[in-house]
């Protein structure tokens, strides 16, 4: 299955070190080319310097992180790729996603879609294609970018569709995590999952990104949606009733798209 539940605290000692390294690995996946400097991460992590040095040095040594020579910030290293492909029955999905995006994008030029898939709090774009005029080049989700649910539509349509006490948590530890976006970002976010809860879709018309507007359908199983597929662009290329009239389109893919994910 994918990684539906968020990274829960344990009373066993004996883990402790590990869920250390995963928390580490999943914040410099957040963090993607930028990188973290030791102690930004420590401090972002909530750990002490020696801590993180102490278990960076051994996934540097095994290939799960590297260090850029230029800065020495530690990314994601190669392992995490050659483990990644190697995962049994996902590749029909990202084939699948591919394919999706592709098609949407030859039809509707000037638009910017994708496919996200969920990871605990955060979702990670398995898929990309298009090449909307957006005002900002960063506004674009890019393939293997991982971000948090509710920073994007795409993982606020992932929110919409589960049962509200998880929608809502997720809400709830969203505070902590993108307080950097603000509170009025946070609110708009929260308005959207609420009123589309159980539509199986958002839409965005400038309220998440500035004059751009959006719209993303969720896939999966009934309260446990497995991802989903967005498409978005300029206010001045597609008017909001003209990109939500892809509604029908983004929800025959996501229906393929489901029938592509894997059952274990």
């Amino acid at each position: 299955m994918w990684n539906m539940s968020p990274p829960a605290p344990s009373a066993r000692s004996g883990t402790q070190s590990i869920e250390r390294a995963v928390h580490l690995l999943r914040e410099l996946a957040l963090r993607g080319a930028r990188g973290w400097g030791l102690r930004g991460l420590a401090e972002h992590c909530g750990l002490d310097v020696a801590t993180v040095h102490r278990i960076l040095k051994c996934l540097l040594d095994e290939g799960l992180v590297q260090q850029r020579a230029s800065d020495r910030r530690y990314l994601l290293g190669p392992m995490n790729f050659e483990l990644g492909v190697s995962v049994h029955n996902r590749a029909g999905l990202v084939d699948a996603a591919r394919q999706a995006v592709r098609q949407l994008a030859r039809k509707f030029p000037r638009i910017t879609t994708s496919v996200v898939v969920r990871s605990g709090d955060d979702c990670v774009c398995i898929a990309r294609a298009g090449a909307a005029s957006f005002p900002s080049v960063a506004s674009a989700i890019r393939e293997g970018q991982r971000v948090a649910l509710l920073s994007r539509l795409s993982g606020m349509a992932i929110v919409a569709a589960l049962p509200p006490q998880q929608a809502q948590a997720i809400i709830v530890r969203g505070r902590q995590q993108l307080a950097h976006l603000g509170e009025d970002f946070l609110a708009r976010a929260q308005a959207i999952v609420r009123a589309s809860h159980r539509q199986g879709h958002v839409f965005s018309s400038g309220i998440v990104l500035h004059e751009v507007n959006s719209l993303a359908v969720a896939f999966g199983p009934e309260w446990a949606p497995i991802g989903s597929l967005a498409v978005s662009a300029w206010c001045h290329d597609y008017s909001a009733e003209a990109l939500y009239a892809m509604l029908p389109h983004l929800r025959e893919a996501a229906g393929l798209l489901a029938a592509s994910a894997p059952e274990v």
